[in-house]
C-alpha cells in the first residue's frame, strides 16, 4: 500500500488556491470583506436613509439614493477597506450621490458652508444624532466631529448674523 505524505501547509500558491476553492469557493479574505460590508450596511443603512431623506425632502427618494450609494460602496468596498477610514470613504460616496438632489433650503446651507460642516450640522441638529453616532457615520473621531460641528455653527452664525440658537 502506497502512503501519501500529509502536508499541514500548502507547498505552493497554486496548491493553496486549489484548496481554498475546494473549501468554500471563496478566498477567506473575500469572505471576511463580504462579512464586513454586510455588517457596515446593517449599521449604516437606516442612518443613511434618514440623512438622504433630510437632504432631498423625501423619504422614498432618500431611501432610493441611500441604497444607490450603498450599492456603489459594495462595488468599491475593497478600495474603502484600504482607505484610512472606510466610513469616511462611504460617507463621501453618499455625499456625492446626494449632492444633485438637495432641496433649495439645504442647497443654501451647502453653498455657505463646506460640505463636511453642513453634514455635521444636519446630522447633529436636524437628525438628532449623538456625537458618537454622527462621528462614526462620517468616519471621524468624536473630538474631530465636535470641532467640525462647532466651527460649522460659528460659520453659520457669522454668515447669517443670527443667534446660535436660531442657527440650529
Amino acid at each position: 500500500m502506497q502512503q501519501h505524505p500529509i502536508y499541514l501547509w500548502p507547498k505552493t500558491n497554486e496548491e493553496s488556491d486549489h484548496w481554498l476553492r475546494k473549501l468554500g469557493d471563496q478566498h477567506p479574505r473575500r469572505r471576511c470583506a463580504e462579512a464586513a460590508y454586510a455588517a457596515f450596511h446593517r449599521e449604516h443603512q437606516s442612518h443613511y436613509s434618514k440623512f438622504a431623506a433630510t437632504i432631498t425632502g423625501s423619504a422614498s427618494v432618500g431611501r432610493h439614493l441611500a441604497r444607490a450609494a450603498l450599492t456603489e460602496l459594495a462595488v468599491q468596498w475593497l478600495v474603502a477597506l484600504r482607505s484610512t477610514s472606510p466610513s469616511g470613504f462611504a460617507w463621501t460616496l453618499l455625499a456625492e450621490t446626494l449632492g444633485p438632489h438637495r432641496t433649495d433650503n439645504v442647497r443654501v446651507l451647502y453653498r455657505n458652508l463646506r460640505t463636511p460642516e453642513a453634514d455635521a450640522l444636519l446630522l447633529r441638529h436636524r437628525l438628532g444624532c449623538s456625537v458618537l453616532t454622527a462621528s462614526r457615520l462620517m468616519g471621524l473621531t468624536p473630538d474631530a466631529f465636535e470641532l467640525l460641528r462647532r466651527r460649522a455653527l460659528a460659520n453659520a452664525v457669522s454668515i447669517w448674523h443670527m443667534p446660535a440658537s436660531d442657527a440650529i
